[in-house]
This record gives structure tokens, sequence and C-alpha cells, in this order.
């Protein structure tokens, strides 16, 4: 399995409505977490092991059409 961890210089976001973006931190503080704050959706978060680097949520990137992504799907519901 390969993980895809996104530098500061290369990650951009743009937001339509700023103020809808929450932050989510546990206990250390290390990992920060964004949320959408209307419909709860986690786009991103700033890895642990490597601060200031970044993760994505594929399905929140207009460009990527994840129903083309040989992956497995985690619903996290239908265990």
């Amino acid at each position: 399995m390969t993980n895809f961890v996104i530098p500061p210089d290369a990650f951009h976001i743009e937001l339509k409505n700023p103020e809808n973006l929450g932050l989510y931190e546990f206990d250390d503080k290390v990992g920060h977490h964004f949320f959408c704050k209307e419909c709860g959706i986690y786009p991103f978060h700033q890895t642990v092991r490597m601060p200031d680097h970044y993760r994505a949520n594929l399905g929140c990137i207009d460009e990527i059409d994840t129903d083309n992504i040989d992956a497995a799907v985690f619903d996290g519901k239908d265990l």
C-alpha cells in the first residue's frame, strides 16, 4: 500500500465558504484534522508523523474521478 503525503508547498485549497471549515485536534494537538461544519465530511488533515504535510480526501478534489480508482472503499458503516 502506498501512502501519499502532500508537502506544504504543493498543498493549495480553495474554499467556497471558509467559515465552514472546522478543526479537530486530539490530545497532543500535533495532528490537525479538518472537517466541514455543514456536512461533516473530512477533506484533509495535517499529518502527525510529518508535521505541516497533508493528506487529502480524494473525493474532495474536483479533478479526480474516484469512481475510476481501483481501491477498496470503506464507508465506515457496513463493516
